[in-house]
């Protein structure tokens, strides 16, 4: 049974202070924000029309007691949230709602947001996200903290995924021993790419393949040739 939106949610911390202006519940506001951006919603003004226009369906498992929030309500609370707490729980109940899917390949990568500039060491804010690329759907996603880098914040993002039967693509940026370590002890298998960052790596591999070459791939039992249109 997949985890329910409400039940991953329900301890997040909550990063408001308890005054007689906190009227609404803060897994209200998270349940609400997130499906009303999984329903397209852009922008805050976007997610209350949502939540509005959904209120009677949202009734049937949420308590609202004062209502459907504002869209400076939800701008505010998410200002202040802990975006780790919030993208650990999510990750959660994506993972549970992809497990009956057969999920097999799960693809890590970064992006910038070049005009949020950040002392990252991209200059800008940079988040690393989990995409299930059968099921189409982003898994977990940290952003690098000031000073940080892409490389210790992947082992981050992994160690909230459950990643048995998984398999993990990473690109040469993720092409670590201990990124690789980690996919294995988490029950999961790796392809990561090898390019020049990695050069004894890269011209051990390449040897390997030179060797395979010379040995016409004798004892490689994947082994196959493709033969082009033409018959080149």
């Amino acid at each position: 049974m997949p985890l329910t939106l409400t039940a991953v949610f329900a301890d997040v911390p909550d990063p408001r202070r308890d005054t007689k202006h906190k009227i609404h519940r803060l897994t209200d506001i998270l349940t609400i924000a997130t499906c009303a951006v999984i329903a397209g919603a852009d922008g805050w003004e976007q997610i209350a029309a949502y939540g509005r226009a959904k209120e009677a369906f949202f009734r049937r498992f949420l308590e609202l007691p004062c209502g459907v929030p504002s869209h400076d309500t939800f701008n505010r609370v998410f200002a202040k949230l802990d975006p780790d707490a919030f993208a650990d729980r999510f990750g959660r109940w994506m993972a549970s709602a992809c497990e009956a899917t057969g999920l097999t390949h799960i693809a890590v990568d970064g992006k910038s947001a070049r005009r949020a500039a950040r002392d990252t060491f991209t200059g800008c804010l940079h988040l690393v996200e989990a995409w299930a690329v059968e099921s189409r759907l982003i898994l977990g996603l940290r952003s690098v903290p000031e000073g940080g880098h892409e490389i210790t914040t992947i082992p981050n993002l992994l160690g909230a995924l459950d990643l048995k039967g998984a398999l993990v693509t990473i690109d040469a940026a993720g092409c670590q021993a201990e990124i690789v370590r980690q996919v294995r002890d988490r029950g999961g298998d790796y392809l990561v790419a090898v390019k020049g960052n990695q050069p004894a790596l890269e011209r051990a591999v390449q040897a390997a393949f030179d060797r395979a070459c010379e040995a016409d791939f004798a004892g490689c039992p994947m082994a196959a040739a493709v033969t082009g249109p033409e018959g080149s």
